[in-house]
């Protein structure tokens, strides 16, 4: 049975072999640490023919202070995150908000995950709101389009019957908010409170937005 020099504590350019790692197609490999902080599995042949001398940060170039989206690079760090059959060393960011995030150079390149984890989730639940047609906090196609919901019993959005004082009331819903326009014993009344207010709130958003309504 061959014997297999012990490699441990020796050092191949920037790496410092700490330890034996399991073999790979019957081949031995070392776990080594190189000067930037990093861990790495070597196979022993590379380590002595010189093909690897270091975790590959010599390869890289140095994106400590750079700003990627939310995130500005602090520096290297001794992460690696799995890239199939290999691994690739992870930079430590500190994001906008605050959170300190580990992330590898080509997600640093991706706009939609150049943040930490939290800001990553508001920024997708924002981008599935404006997948949905919502702008500033309003779905453009519910004020566009118009059109009556299920429980609306009037025949005119945002028109219903206060049973309790038996007078018609105006209401509208903008941007999360809803606002009541008065209480009316005549139905054209709380007609014309709604118009009014449609075109009040909605009609300038609209504009601004750069979409038509469809009564136009």
């Amino acid at each position: 049975m061959p014997r297999y020099a012990d490699l441990t504590g020796s050092r191949f350019g920037s790496l410092t072999v700490t330890g034996a790692a399991e073999p790979s197609a019957g081949k031995r490999r070392w776990l080594c640490r190189c000067d930037c902080g990093s861990e790495t599995v070597v196979f022993a042949v590379n380590l002595k023919s010189g093909h690897t001398d270091s975790c590959g940060c010599k390869k890289s170039p140095d994106l400590t202070g750079k700003v990627f989206g939310r995130l500005t690079v602090v520096g290297r760090s001794a992460h690696r995150a799995p890239r199939g059959k290999r691994t690739v060393p992870l930079w430590e960011c500190r994001c906008a908000c605050g959170a300190v995030t580990y992330k590898a150079a080509d997600v640093l390149h991706n706009p939609d995950e150049s943040m930490c984890v939290s800001c990553a989730g508001k920024h997708g639940a924002e981008k599935a709101r404006e997948s949905a047609g919502f702008v500033g906090g309003t779905q453009i196609t519910k004020i566009r389009e118009m059109n009556l919901t299920a429980a609306n019993t009037s025949g005119v959005r945002g028109v219903y019957l206060d049973k309790r004082t038996g007078k018609w009331r105006a209401r509208l819903k903008f941007k999360g908010k809803t606002m009541n326009f008065g209480s009316y014993h005549s139905f054209e009344d709380a007609v014309n409170a709604r118009r009014k207010a449609e075109a009040e709130y909605f009609g300038g958003f609209l504009e601004t937005v750069g979409v038509e309504s469809s009564e136009k």
